[in-house]
């Protein structure tokens, strides 16, 4: 699933939640995260990378994929964060908070699998990782 999707689905999640603790708000856009994994979807690949090859393999790639592979994941974050706040419009110091936590938990997990995998030693990571491959959905759309 995209950023803009995680972006937008947390905002609507915890849009009544509002009223809470923020820290409560950026739980549940986390939570929204994975619940939205669950559901079949489609997902960009990222040129630079290859999930399947030993660690020591995966980011063997020329400086011009990795730069497109950031400005791709780099745009879609943006285009989250511009959708929820055109779309919601906040005013008070209080909404904008809640749209940046429901904006950044959304987002988080899909980071901190970036993070699993760009690291040469992910084992503060494996627990985040294999959490998120158990929510993920099996069934892929799309050309695959």
């Amino acid at each position: 699933m995209t950023l803009t999707t995680h972006a937008v689905i947390a905002a609507a999640v915890t849009k009544p939640l509002i009223s809470l603790h923020p820290g409560f708000i950026f739980i549940a856009a986390v939570a929204s995260h994975y619940l939205s994994d669950a559901l079949p979807h489609w997902d960009y690949r990222l040129q630079s990378f290859n999930a399947e090859e030993p660690m020591e393999k995966r980011w063997q790639s020329t400086l011009t994929t990795l730069k497109n592979d950031f400005l791709h994941v780099a745009m879609d974050g943006f285009l989250g964060a511009l959708a929820v706040f055109l779309i919601l419009q906040p005013q008070t110091t209080e909404e904008i908070l809640w749209a940046a936590l429901s904006i950044v938990g959304g987002m988080l997990p899909d980071f901190l699998q970036g993070a699993y995998y760009f690291l040469k030693s992910p084992s503060l990571m494996r627990p985040f990782q294999y959490f998120h491959n158990f929510m993920h959905t099996k069934i892929q759309l799309g050309p695959y």
